[in-house]
């Protein structure tokens, strides 16, 4: 492809060209822009993680509240009428009324009360897990939206450059000072530059949509998050990691805590099997009709007479078929599913750290690349500028080359996030918060 001599309107387009190859910050005219720290105290408060954390500490607490009451039973108000007829005489009345309560004599209140508080520590254990996995998704969220907003600026700015050089060849190619070929290139060329744009507004409003659900914004859309610093990796080892993991992770604390749940309420059945008595105390007064009298020629005559006696009664079941069998087994096949899970759990623990500390090494690796290369680029940007100044480099070279350099930042972009996202996943992994 033959290219014309270099017009005088060559020094105005390398000079759009020098913009769109600088690394501008995105705006934030909209909403605030949020540090770390603010992004993470707000997921902390407000993230679906942390308030299903919430309630489920709640609803534990609440069971537990009334698990260790005494009595454990309401008292039973009992009463009755016995009227005599149709087998007796029908002048007989026995009344009768009393109250009844269960004792619990084999400590089943106390039993509960601790099974309602085991319930509770598995509870606030869940808990710490779901805010951890919470905070983890929020620093991957954050790391991705710093990512898309500088990502977009970077297209934002090499299409607007390519824009006008389009444009300008476009009047070159009218003025007769350039082919139409050019102007057709140079016009898909930009439009190539649009669709990267356009992939990178997609990808900001998915950024800031996924943040604004774990920090409840009222207007994702108005999200920006300011730029971390980038701190080395850790300097510990990788056993250094798996024995901190393996004392901090809640999930560690989860399964004894599960273990001691399920000790809890197969004591709790045992007890409750035990045949627990039910005392009453009533009071019981009987009427019987008039004695025939031998002065009276039918006999209708007579004394009346009744009694009133205080009644103790003690009754205690047999525990012949229900002795609370299922509820024994469930709580022994939960303590050996928590033991399992729990030697499990230690061993998915140390491939964690594992896999997570090879991330980090291996992405700071790579970002050590280009954090060396950074330089570089601002000088291939001079080249560039020189070589087009000087008619030695052609527009679509210069266009191809400005495209590169803009790939290049973007691959910097991406390497940084991987890097910070290996560091939040190894914190997760260690049990500690981003």
């Amino acid at each position: 492809m033959t290219i014309g001599r270099p017009h005088r309107s060559r020094r105005a387009m390398f000079a759009a060209l020098a913009a769109a190859l600088v690394l501008m910050p995105a705006s934030s005219a909209r909403g605030e822009t949020l540090t770390w720290a603010q992004v993470k105290a707000r997921a902390a408060a407000r993230s679906p993680a942390a308030v299903e954390a919430k309630q489920g500490a709640r609803a534990a607490r609440a069971e537990a509240a009334g698990a260790g009451r005494w009595p454990r039973t309401n008292p039973v108000l009992t009463g009755g009428v016995d009227l005599g007829a149709p087998f007796g005489r029908p002048e007989d009345r026995t009344l009768s009324v009393g109250i009844e309560q269960e004792l619990d004599v084999f400590g089943v209140a106390a039993a509960a009360a601790r099974a309602g508080q085991q319930k509770v520590a598995v509870a606030e254990l869940e808990g710490a897990v779901l805010k951890l996995d919470g905070l983890a998704e929020t620093a991957d969220a954050f790391i991705e939206l710093e990512r898309a907003q500088r990502a977009l600026a970077v297209w934002t700015e090499l299409d607007r450059v390519f824009e006008r050089i389009a444009a300008g060849t476009t009047a070159a190619s009218r003025a007769g000072e350039r082919s139409d070929l050019d102007a057709i290139l140079a016009s898909a060329e930009s439009a190539g530059a649009t669709t990267e744009l356009a992939g990178a507004k997609a990808a900001l409003a998915r950024a800031q949509a996924r943040l604004g659900v774990l920090i409840a914004a009222r207007d994702p859309s108005s999200l920006r998050v300011a730029e971390e610093p980038v701190r080395p990796p850790d300097a510990r080892g990788r056993d250094a990691l798996v024995a901190v993991a393996l004392r901090r992770r809640p999930e560690v604390a989860l399964f004894r805590a599960r273990l001691g749940e399920a000790a809890a309420r197969r004591t709790l059945a045992a007890r409750a099997a035990l045949p627990e008595p039910t005392v009453g105390l009533g009071v019981e007064t009987e009427r019987e009709g008039r004695e025939a009298s031998p002065v009276s020629p039918d006999g209708a005559s007579g004394a009346r007479h009744g009694r009133t006696q205080l009644q103790i009664t003690l009754a205690v079941p047999l525990p012949f078929f229900d002795r609370k069998q299922a509820e024994r087994a469930r709580a022994l096949a939960d303590a050996s599913s928590a033991g399992e899970q729990g030697a499990i759990a230690a061993r998915q623990i140390s491939a964690a750290v594992t896999r997570a500390k090879s991330a980090v090494d291996a992405s700071w690796a790579a970002l050590a690349r280009w954090q060396a290369i950074a330089p570089r680029l601002d000088e291939a940007q001079a080249m560039v500028e020189r070589g087009h100044a000087a008619g030695q480099v052609d527009l679509f070279d210069t266009l191809a080359s400005a495209e590169r350099v803009a790939r290049a930042r973007v691959q910097s972009l991406e390497a940084r996030a991987a890097y910070l996202k290996a560091r939040a996943e190894l914190s997760r992994a260690v049990g500690e918060e981003p």
